[in-house]
Order: C-alpha cells, then sequence, then structure tokens
C-alpha cells in the first residue's frame, strides 16, 4: 500500500487543529504534516520542507522522547491501543531476531526498544486523531 500522500490531500487543509486542544508541540507536528504528508521514504515535498526547519523543530517532529521512555504505554495512554499492540508484537520479534544475533545482554536490544517508538509515535498520533486510523500497522504512514 502506498503512503506517500496520506494526510497530503486537501481535506486535511480544512481542519483547525487550534481548536482541537493540543499543545504547541502537537500543533506544529499536526499542521507540518497536514501541509506535507507523513515522513514516508517517496515523499520529496516532506523532505524538502522538513530541511528547512529550525534543528529544534526537526528534532520535535521527529521524535517523541515520552514514547521513547515509555513505549508502548504512551500509545495506550494517547488511546493507541492497536498500535500500541502492534508496536509490542514487532518489538518481541526485533527483541528475539538481535538476542539470537548479537547475544542476551546487547545494548542493541535496548536502543530500538527507545529508538522505534520514538520515530513512530508522531505519524501514528497524527493517523490515529486526523485520519481516525484504527489500524494495528504502527508503520502506517512512515514507509
Amino acid at each position: 500500500m502506498d503512503f506517500t500522500n496520506v494526510g497530503n490531500d486537501n481535506s486535511d487543509k480544512d481542519y483547525d487543529f487550534s481548536n482541537w486542544g493540543l499543545n504547541e508541540k502537537w500543533l506544529m507536528v499536526f499542521n507540518f504534516y497536514a501541509e506535507n504528508g507523513l515522513p514516508a521514504f517517496k515523499n520529496y515535498k516532506f523532505k524538502q520542507n522538513f530541511k528547512k526547519l529550525s534543528l529544534w523543530n526537526r528534532i520535535q517532529l521527529s521524535n517523541n522522547l515520552l514514547a521513547g521512555i515509555f513505549g508502548p504505554l504512551y500509545f495506550i495512554c494517547l488511546g493507541m491501543w492497536r498500535q500500541a499492540l502492534g508496536l509490542c508484537l514487532v518489538l518481541m520479534i526485533i527483541d528475539l531476531l538481535l538476542i539470537v544475533i548479537f547475544g542476551p545482554l546487547s545494548g542493541v536490544v535496548l536502543s530500538v526498544h527507545i529508538a522505534l517508538p520514538m520515530y513512530l509515535a508522531n505519524p501514528a498520533y497524527y493517523l490515529h486523531r486526523v485520519k481516525k486510523s484504527k489500524s494495528f500497522n504502527v508503520f502506517e504512514g512512515c514507509y
């Protein structure tokens, strides 16, 4: 399925996210996704406009520290329990592969548990709130 235009149609531009009760960080993220689409590999408009942002805005747009710290629990708190289950399944599969490859005491396993939710939380929350996504696919809109 092609997600290069997810969040990049004209219907998102009609939303006034300021009335949604979102903080400034989420307003910036939602407005950027509404104008440029989601961070899919082939979304060149996203990539060009992402490079124009300040370093702090790029960090806020591409990472979510709370998701990195709390992982699937953060997804559940945002109401994305389906993605939380999908994330748990993906993390368990990655854990098994990394333990087989690098050994049980590898720091690689911990870094995956932090990095993956950090990267996936913002697009997933946008799809959950704006597109009313009911998918278990935590990579929806990112690849």
